[in-house]
């Protein structure tokens, strides 16, 4: 369930494409903390969060210049020097790792639990400085794993699961302010859902292959496609109405472009079955070994 909230390339400014650009490596900066391998755990929807807890907090990026071992010919660019707010991201980027991998090894891809030791170090970690997310992502994940394992056919539970523990996620930041907590929950819970939905669309033909668990394969839709776009819409404007009334303090344009533009332009090229990179590197490195 990554790589689905990103901005509209097309109308990105070049400084705002420079600044997302910045924050993500900024972000796999902080994974280091969490071990080697925990690097390739490092996906778009963390990136973006990282904007939003800024923006939330008013906290203004540092930056640095710096080379990248994956990019040795790009050179040196800027980068945003991870604090706190990177630390979260960086944590909650292993922990959802951990839980993903588990469940993929579920649905048949016994690879990818093999991938699970490298991540150890960082796990423990990033449980033991942030207990509260760690507890909200297990039991949450928990409950998503008892709704599949039943197979029941609501289509609008698992999503609205999955959104809340993603709403609990967000706002689990510990320095987050209490007047943001509200907005930023019910942000993540719209977001949570539109993920949840975007990515069972995106994943159904191999659900059905491997006769894992997707609502648009038992929510008994007379038109699955036109659902799926329904839901999508439901979820984007929800989020939308909740965006507008956050008082968004910094990267107000990178934001603007994620929520107005990137959302729905990601939504149309699954619907579409434009394949775009969707995945963090950990489950790009597990795919090519089952791939092997």
């Amino acid at each position: 369930m990554f790589g689905y909230i990103t901005p509209f390339i097309p109308e990105l400014k070049v400084r705002d494409k420079e600044l997302y650009q910045a924050y993500y490596c900024g972000l796999c900066r902080a994974l280091g903390k969490y071990g080697l391998g925990s690097k390739l755990t490092l996906t778009y929807d963390a990136t973006f969060a990282s904007v939003l807890l800024a923006a939330a907090v008013g906290k203004e990026p540092e930056f640095s210049l710096r080379g990248c071992p994956a990019h040795p010919v790009r050179g040196r660019i800027p980068t945003v020097t991870p604090d706190d707010i990177a630390d979260y991201c960086a944590a909650v980027c292993v922990l959802l790792a951990k839980y993903k991998l588990l469940d993929d090894a579920r649905d048949g891809k016994p690879m990818r639990k093999a991938a699970i030791p490298v991540l150890n170090r960082g796990i423990r970690r990033a449980e033991k400085k942030y207990p509260e997310a760690a507890l909200a992502l297990s039991d949450g994940l928990d409950k998503l794993g008892e709704i599949e394992s039943r197979g029941e056919c609501d289509p609008d539970d698992a999503p609205m699961l999955f959104g809340r523990l993603l709403g609990s996620l967000i706002s689990a930041y510990p320095d987050l302010p209490d007047e943001a907590k509200p907005l930023l929950t019910e942000l993540g819970r719209k977001l949570g859902g539109y993920i949840y939905i975007i990515d069972a669309w995106d994943d159904r033909a191999e659900d059905e292959k491997r006769g894992s668990y997707n609502i648009f394969l038992r929510g008994g839709f007379a038109d699955p496609e036109a659902a799926c776009k329904a839901m999508l819409d439901m979820y984007i404007n929800s989020a939308v109405l909740a965006y507008d009334l956050l008082d968004v303090k910094t990267g107000k344009e990178l934001l603007d472009n994620i929520m107005y533009m990137g959302l729905a332009a990601r939504a149309a090229e699954v619907l579409e079955g434009k394949n775009a990179p969707k995945g963090s590197r950990c489950e790009d490195e597990a795919g090519k070994e089952e791939a092997e």
